[in-house]
């Protein structure tokens, strides 16, 4: 069966380059769409890297996680909003009315500016986590899963439009949750074996055939050695189940 729009399910991730680097990458692969800015090119490059991008007609998943009280983080998503970023991310673990008022700051402040709503997708467990280091390091009793349904629904009840999620818990998420609540995938790699700092993996197709709606992709496209191809390749390993 066909999926439509392949180009639009894959999020490049270029935290680890300067946005020179960035620029360039971009530019060898001109059908990327989207593209994730993190903390640390954020905290390199300033607001500006955002700017720059959306002069290349990019869309953009600000992903700084934020996690603070309530007022901290809505005033952060309304500041972030006026930049017409398209997705940021919010620690759901941040509890309810922290994440309600992101919601609502979100679209307050891009109607302030004249921008474009973005989503605000909660964050459930990192996707670096194993099971052991999960219940040992955070003190958990309960599974992996158990804790991303527990966020999932969290968001979910206050009106985030979706969440991030290791690609292992997408199927189970996607059961619960209709389509129109984006469920955002790290953690996927081209060779399985290739882990990196990640520990709950699965390869592009898998990903998408659990139900993700956007795979966020990094290292496996931007150190190919060409990296267009290697995009290009990856779309059609998800244009077919």
């Amino acid at each position: 069966m066909k999926r439509s729009n392949p180009e639009d399910k894959i999020i490049l991730a270029i935290d680890g380059l300067d946005i020179n680097q960035a620029t360039s990458l971009l530019e060898k692969c001109p059908k990327i769409k989207w593209v994730k800015v993190g903390l640390e090119l954020f905290i390199r490059e300033g607001p500006g890297v955002i700017e720059v991008l959306k002069g290349l007609n990019k869309n953009i998943f600000l992903d700084l996680k934020f996690h603070d009280i309530p007022n901290t983080m809505s005033a952060a998503c309304y500041q972030v909003s006026k930049l017409g970023v398209d997705i940021i991310s919010v620690h759901a673990s941040a509890g309810f009315k922290a994440l309600k008022q992101s919601k609502k700051a979100s679209l307050e402040g891009a109607k302030a500016f004249k921008k474009k709503p973005p989503f605000i997708v909660g964050i459930s467990v990192l996707t670096s986590f194993s099971l052991e280091d999960f219940q040992t390091d955070l003190d958990r009793k309960n599974s992996i899963e158990q804790n991303v349904l527990r966020l999932a629904k969290l968001s979910h009840d206050a009106g985030l439009d979706g969440c991030v999620c290791s690609p292992w818990e997408a199927k189970m998420l996607r059961s619960i949750y209709k389509n129109n609540f984006e469920l955002i995938t790290p953690g996927i790699r081209t060779k399985i074996e290739n882990k990196d700092d990640q520990n709950r993996i699965m390869t592009p197709n898998q990903a998408i055939n659990n139900g993700a709606s956007k795979l966020v992709i990094g290292r496996s496209i931007s150190q190919a050695i060409d990296p267009n191809k290697t995009f290009l390749d990856i779309c059609k390993s998800i244009y077919f189940d």
